[in-house]
This record gives C-alpha cells, sequence and structure tokens, in this order.
C-alpha cells in the first residue's frame, strides 16, 4: 500500500479543536472522557481495517465485548469521510482479555473505507494507513448512543490490529483483485503466511438488476457469467424478446471483497490456475470509462459497458440511475455546465480518488450489479431494482422488517437464508477475520473474543441487515436455536473448491 495512494487529510487532521462543540469535555460525557481518555494513554485501542462485513452488527458485538454503558463515534462531515467509513466503540471489558482485566477499557476502532483488501494486504505488511483519531480532543457532538453519536474531527494513522475480508486472503491475486492506481501486488506466500484468517460466517451474495429488465426474463449462472466476464454486452444475446441495448455493469472497483467474490464465482478467478480465459470485465471493457475520471454511459455503443463504484451504495446509486435517469431532471446547481443533459454521481477509482459518474439524460439503461445480501432490504416491490433469482425468472424481494421473512415470486433458486444454510445458493462470501502475527498479547486475546462474538448466530440473527442472509460457519455452536449455522462446507477449507453438505 503506498501512501501516496492514501488520502491523508493532513488539512482535517489539524483542524481547531476550538471550533468544535464540547463534547466530550462536557461533564455530562464524564463517564466516556474518563473510558476514552484511559484507553488512549494506555495504548488499549484495537484497529480493525476491510470489508463492511462486521459493521452494521458492530454495535451488538460491542454490546456482547462491553459491559454496562458503551459509547458510539463516527467521523464528522469535517473530516470527509462518511459514518459508513469508520464506526467505533468505547466500553469496559465485560470479561478479560489476556491481562486485560474484565472492567478494562478499551477503544475499537472499525475502518470499511476502500473495502476487503484494506484488511488483508496491509495487516499483512503492518503498513501504517489512514484511520480516525478517537480522542476526547478530537471527538464531539452527541452523546455516543446509535441516535447520537460523537463526532470525530481528525483522521490520523496507524498499523491495523486485524483485518476483515469477504473472502479468504489468499483470493487477492494482484492482476484484478487488488486495489491502486496502478494494482498494488498481490501478498506473497511468505506475506501470507503471517495472516491467521478465521471464518466469522458466510453471507450470501445475489445478481441485482434493475426492473426494466423484465422480472420474466430467466438467468442462470452461465449467462451472467457471460456478461460479467465480457463475452456478451447486448441484452437480446440474453434473452431474444430483449432489444440489442447495451448492458450496463453496475461493479466494484479491485480489491473489492464483494467484486471478488464475483470474480470467484462467476470467472472462477483467480482460482483457475490455467488459461484465465474468464477474467472479469473491467472499466476498458465498453466506450464509459475517460481513463481518466470520469464515466460516461451513452447506451448506444452496442456493447457492454462498465462503470466501477468504490462501495455497495454506490452500486446500488448506480443501478437506481440507470434505471430511472430519463426521469431526473437535470440539476444545474449540483452539476457543472459541461455536463447539461446528464444525470451524475460521485464515487472513487481503484485508489480512492473522485470519479465522476453521468448518465445520458432521456435514455433509462437496463443494468445488471454486483451486491451482497445486505442490501436486501433495498429490493422492494416498488425499487428500482431487484435481487433475482438464477435457473428461472423470479426475484426477492423484504420490507426490511427484521421479523418479517422475505418473499420470493417466480421460479429458479433465490438467495433465501435457507438456501445459504444448505448450499443451494452457493453464490457466498466467506467473510475472514485476519490476524496478523505481529498482533499479540491482549490485542489477540481480544480479537479472539470479538471473533467469538462476530460469529455468534444470536448476534447475526439480531442484525437487520444479515438476519436473513448470513448463517454461522459449520461448527459453530447455536444455543439460541436458531438454525442459523451453515450446513455445507468447502471441501478442505479451500474457497475454490466446491461446497459440500456437512
Amino acid at each position: 500500500m503506498k501512501l501516496k495512494h492514501l488520502s491523508l487529510a493532513c488539512a482535517v487532521a489539524c483542524a481547531a479543536v476550538s471550533a468544535q462543540a464540547v463534547g466530550l469535555n462536557d461533564p455530562a460525557n464524564a463517564a466516556a472522557k474518563a473510558i476514552v481518555d484511559d484507553a488512549v494513554a494506555n495504548g488499549r485501542v484495537m484497529y480493525i481495517s476491510g470489508a463492511s462485513a462486521v459493521q452494521g452488527g458492530l454495535g451488538q458485538i460491542a454490546s456482547s465485548l462491553f459491559t454496562g454503558t458503551n459509547y458510539f463515534f463516527i467521523p464528522s462531515a469535517a473530516t470527509g469521510r462518511s459514518n459508513s467509513d469508520y464506526r467505533a466503540y468505547a466500553g469496559k471489558l465485560t470479561t478479560a482479555a489476556g491481562t486485560w482485566a474484565a472492567g478494562t477499557n478499551v477503544i475499537i476502532v472499525n475502518r470499511a473505507r476502500g473495502g476487503s483488501v484494506w484488511g488483508v494486504n496491509p495487516v499483512a505488511r503492518a503498513e501504517v494507513i489512514e484511520t480516525l483519531a478517537v480522542t476526547s480532543a478530537s471527538c464531539s457532538g452527541g452523546s455516543g448512543t446509535s441516535a447520537a453519536p460523537f463526532t470525530c474531527d481528525t483522521l490520523t494513522t496507524q498499523k491495523p490490529d486485524a483485518g476483515v475480508s469477504d473472502v479468504a486472503p489468499f483470493l487477492f491475486d494482484g492482476a484484478f483483485n487488488t486495489e491502486g492506481e496502478p494494482a498494488e501486488p498481490a501478498l506473497s506466500p511468505s506475506e501470507l503466511a503471517t495472516l491467521t484468517a478465521s471464518p466469522l460466517y458466510a453471507l450470501a451474495f445475489g445478481l441485482p438488476v434493475t426492473r426494466n429488465v423484465p422480472t420474466t426474463v430467466s438467468f442462470n449462472k452461465a449467462k451472467v457469467a457471460a456478461i460479467m466476464t465480457g463475452n456478451v454486452g447486448t441484452w437480446n444475446q440474453i434473452d431474444a424478446a430483449l432489444p440489442a441495448d447495451d448492458i450496463l455493469v453496475c461493479r466494484r472497483v479491485n480489491g473489492s471483497g464483494t467484486q471478488a467474490v464475483a470474480n470467484m464465482y462467476y470467472g472462477n478467478y483467480p482460482c483457475d490456475t490455467g488459461t484465465r480465459l474468464n477474467v472479469p470485465a473491467d472499466r476498458e471493457a465498453g466506450a464509459a470509462w475517460d481513463f481518466v475520471n470520469k464515466f460516461v454511459v451513452e447506451g448506444d455503443t452496442g456493447a457492454l459497458n462498465v462503470v466501477e463504484n468504490s462501495s455497495s451504495g454506490n452500486v446500488r446509486t448506480c443501478l437506481d440511475t440507470a434505471a430511472v435517469s430519463a426521469g431526473k431532471p437535470f440539476n444545474a446547481a449540483a452539476n457543472p455546465a459541461t455536463e447539461a443533459g446528464y444525470t451524475a454521481y460521485n464515487t472513487a477509482d481503484r485508489a480512492g480518488n473522485t470519479v465522476r459518474v453521468l448518465f445520458r439524460d432521456g435514455r433509462p439503461h437496463k443494468a445488471v450489479g454486483v451486491l451482497s445480501m445486505d442490501s436486501l432490504s433495498s429490493s422492494t416491490t416498488t425499487s428500482n431494482w431487484s435481487f433475482r433469482s438464477l435457473d428461472g425468472a423470479g426475484e426477492i424481494t423484504w420490507t426490511g422488517a427484521i421479523a418479517t421473512p422475505p418473499v420470493v415470486s417466480g421460479t429458479g433458486k433465490h438467495p433465501t437464508l435457507a438456501n445459504l444454510i444448505d448450499g443451494t445458493w452457493d453464490m457466498q462470501g466467506w467473510i475472514s477475520f485476519n490476524l496478523p502475527s505481529s498482533t499479540t498479547g491482549n490485542k489477540a486475546a481480544l480479537a479472539a473474543n470479538f471473533i467469538a462474538a462476530a460469529r455468534s448466530p444470536a448476534v447475526l440473527n439480531a442484525q437487520s441487515g444479515l438476519r436473513w442472509v448470513a448463517a454461522g460457519i459449520n461448527g459453530t455452536p447455536d444455543p439460541t436455536g436458531t438454525g442459523q449455522v451453515q450446513r455445507v462446507a468447502y471441501v478442505g477449507n479451500d474457497q475454490c473448491a466446491p461446497l459440500n453438505l456437512k
């Protein structure tokens, strides 16, 4: 990971504290300040970088690791980072972690900015990367609750103590699965050997398709693989009843764990050690990419178009915008005059640099995407896109209510929890917690407690984003009786191997 690829925001790090609200220095927040000050002074800050997989349940994990009140922190707007880039919790340990006794003050910082590969490469290489500074001097506002978190103004740098990735570390091959401009090299065998990778849970990944592609269109793995590897580019090649419109792929950038799952599932990349003909179609597969900092989706090239997105939220925006771009008015205040006639949004490239995505006004586009099923709440009966079935023509929709199961319609195999558990739906990521050999002692003990909490079926069951799309790894105890545990495993625990019933 080269420092030139990082946006360290030095000016933000030097922002004047005087401009902040009193925050942690308010007498009402004395308990939170005492925890934070003590944890920082004694080096009890655990930094976990990588996939957003554990982010949604970080509050539940923190609640199981901390006793009494724990406090929630996110970046302030001044950092230029969102609350999906960084989240942190501070509290008193429920149980001991090494020589850190129960009641010891600890801070856990989770970085999801940049995706899975940031939970692999810099972790193995013990590289200093950007993080959020959780201190009483830099954090203000709120009361530390989920509804009113403290906001922190300062970005700093630190070596990650551990990482999280959507797939095992060895799958981050250098050609298409690592980040950077140009791509960073993959980990060497000796670097991989420094990581202990522990699977946390299985997560279903799905096929999102815009609704202007009728739900009567049948998809299977072979058809989607032909799209994702750039072997077909127009919709009539998928279904003869569709016009010869460009297929738009709203995918993730290289280095994303979501993209790594798609590359593995649709193209067997990088598992195929032969000719590797089925490498993923990247941004240069179509005419949209300007090779600098912009995608211009015209929709009339007669071939595949690919838009790379830095986050799952950007993928959802790409799908939404593609489906209804004709109905969105041009916003002269938001878009430069040179963009007249286009609808647009911002994302980032493989190195984190800002990229503009523009859609030709007056022309909706038929698109497929790459998303994990923790985006299921965006697949509704009235949304612009939905998760589709494979080996048939159907979809799965959800109201977002945690107690209400999703609804399947049509034919084919759907990405339901039951199908994930028994292996019928095999487009899966196995979320990996990656502990480097450099993390030892108390932090390694705390990491073990974190792993136990993160893979707990009870924790998974309590998260709206994972309740219906994730399951504990085969063999995980389930004292709650939820049944939310895998019944299949990869042969030899190798994610390049087939799933097998256990």
